[in-house]
């Protein structure tokens, strides 16, 4: 037979119930001795209990922050390979610009260009349009 949840949940309450008033009429013809070894052992088992529930209230807490966040980390996770990606871009492009204006200055060092080739104004628009990025 098919149950929902909350008709199973009040099933078991009702059983656990009836079972409870048996061993409670059945505790009163106990010897007082015996009568608290029970108790001192049921107190144990429910001591036990509490800390196995508060465990897997901890550990359900883990599944449901991991489960919770694949809605919210898949957008930070592609803004973060978004900004990486860009940044990187930049900085290779820098680094090749760099590239760039080593190759232009030592071929500027290493020629022998006249004198009048570095006083001529033209020749310093031309270095410094070069140098512009």
């Amino acid at each position: 037979m098919n149950q929902s949840p909350l008709e199973q949940q009040a099933f078991e309450q009702q059983f656990g119930q009836k079972i409870r008033h048996k061993l409670n009429l059945g505790s009163s013809s106990l010897e007082p001795a015996t009568a608290d070894r029970l108790f001192d052992a049921r107190q144990r088992a429910l001591s036990r209990h509490v800390a196995s529930v508060a465990e897997l209230s901890v550990a359900g807490l883990g599944r449901h922050f991991f489960s919770m966040g694949e809605d919210y980390w898949r957008p930070i996770a592609a803004a973060a390979a978004l900004i990486a990606f860009l940044v990187g871009g930049d900085y290779i492009t820098s680094i090749q610009r760099a590239a760039e204006l080593e190759e232009v200055d030592s071929a500027l060092l290493a020629d022998d260009l006249p004198i009048n080739a570095y006083l001529d104004r033209g020749f310093d628009t031309w270095l410094n349009s070069s140098a512009q990025p």
